[in-house]
């Protein structure tokens, strides 16, 4: 190798680790956190690694410059007059310094490096500055049994942020008429192999489509009446969960879960008191979605809630079986505002009910099952991207008296006055059978949002 080749590749070498060392985004030495440690320690390998080839590339200039005898250029000698002029020797012809790719090089560097980067940005993107928003749903009711009412229904901040590259969490701090709560707060994983992701804290359990829904994000302005009776609102739940996504072409989840009970608003359970795994709530889940169209898509989905034993009935068994489907239309040149979405969900509740109250002749608690079913159907038209016009449908028996039947009609108007910010207008006409009643109910929704909110494919 020519002296000369190997000041080039030196220099070279020497300026793309510049060019590299200068471009990574290196956490500031104050905010250093383990990982970021770890990281700074294979980076300095790698720098350790570069500066001994660069010495030894010295030490091979070195020896070729030793080895290498000088040959001075022969000087032609002095014309003589009358004498025949003697050529000089020809110069050797220079060696052409070697070529070296710098992009090639710096790419392989950056091959070697690269995950370790990765791993920085994604751990420290949001470590000191988690993203956080705002929520206040206010909601104006009217009817002729319970009169008018201004009622806030919730204030809610949200925040979520990556812990590292491993997991992420989130919690959703509620505050309601009836005072503050921790409504969710949970750890997901981000990491693990085969399609596994696994949650863990307290958060709305994966039971069908809308108990998972936050009160302010329901397509309409109240929960369905079956999920008020047979889940108790929100499917909120402390416990685990374990979801897998199965490697098909076509999208196909499971979720199973082990929790202390599902249902804000379910007083079967109380959450504070420890219990046999008997008495926990199990839950198992198929949800599955594919397209008919490039427009047309449908989601279907299958959920189980069962618990071996119910404390306050006798420690009998509860099952809780739900089917739902959605169809959403959206045509790809209208960019997701015009469409329509098609939801429905039915659910069966299964399990020992109090029967008989005690009296003097019969002192024990008689207890009978009871099987009781509901569901609700709603259409949402989107003919622009501020206006979603729809009607719901509701049907529902009563858990203690099954003959005991309501229906609702709702048709409600929605409008976006701007992604953050949101009016709806809604109508309820409630009859049931026993007793004989009917209700006319009037509702002006009135929802804003401050900072951060993701909208996921669920609810469009």
């Amino acid at each position: 190798m020519h002296p000369s080749a190997a000041v080039w590749i030196r220099r070279i070498i020497a300026s793309a680790l510049g060019i590299l060392l200068a471009a990574a985004p290196f956490p500031a030495p104050a905010q250093q956190a383990p990982g970021d440690a770890q990281l700074r320690q294979e980076l300095d390998a790698v720098k350790e690694q570069l500066r001994r080839v660069e010495q030894q590339m010295r030490q091979q200039e070195e020896l070729i410059r030793r080895l290498s005898p000088g040959t001075p250029p022969v000087a032609a000698p002095p014309a003589t007059p009358g004498a025949p002029g003697v050529a000089a020797p020809p110069r050797p012809a220079p060696v052409p310094p070697m070529t070296v790719d710098v992009e090639e090089l710096r790419r392989m560097i950056l091959a070697d490096i690269q995950p370790q980067l990765t791993a920085a940005n994604k751990t420290f993107a949001s470590q000191f500055n988690p993203a956080i928003g705002f929520i206040v749903d206010t909601v104006f009711s009217h009817s002729r049994e319970n009169k008018s009412n201004f009622e806030f229904r919730s204030g809610e901040i949200g925040i979520s942020a990556s812990v590292d590259p491993f997991a992420r969490a989130y919690a959703i701090i509620n505050g309601t008429p009836d005072g503050v709560e921790v409504e969710e707060a949970a750890i997901v994983t981000t990491a693990l192999p085969w399609g596994f992701t696994v949650k863990g804290g307290r958060f709305f359990a994966e039971f069908g489509r809308l108990s998972t829904f936050h009160d302010h994000d329901l397509p309409f302005v109240n929960r369905p009446l079956v999920l008020d009776r047979f889940i108790g609102g929100e499917s909120q739940a402390d416990g685990v969960e374990v979801n897998w996504l199965a490697p098909t072409p076509q999208y196909l989840a499971f979720t199973v879960g082990a929790y202390n009970k599902i249902g804000a608003a379910n007083d079967r359970v109380d959450n504070r008191i420890p219990r046999d795994i008997s008495e926990f709530t199990f839950l198992g889940r198929l949800h599955t979605a594919f397209s008919l169209t490039d427009s047309l898509g449908i989601d279907v989905g299958l959920s189980d809630a069962y618990t071996p034993e119910v404390r306050n009935v006798g420690l009998k068994p509860r099952n809780v079986f739900g089917a739902d489907f959605t169809v959403r239309y959206a045509p790809l040149s209208q960019a997701a505002y015009r469409g329509f979405v098609w939801g429905s969900e039915f659910l069966v509740n299964h399990e020992t009910r109090p029967g008989i109250t005690p009296t003097e002749d019969s002192p024990d608690q008689i207890f009978r099952v009871r099987d009781a079913f509901g569901g609700y159907s709603y259409f949402e038209a989107r003919l622009t991207r501020r206006y979603y016009p729809g009607v719901l449908f509701e049907y529902v028996q009563d858990i203690d008296r099954p003959a005991s039947r309501t229906w609702a009609l709702s048709p409600y108007f929605t409008i976006w006055a701007s992604e953050f910010q949101r009016l709806r207008l809604q109508y309820t006409r409630l009859e049931t059978n026993s007793p004989k009643q009917t209700d006319d109910q009037f509702f002006l929704q009135w929802t804003i949002i401050m900072g951060s909110h993701a909208h996921s494919f669920r609810d469009r």
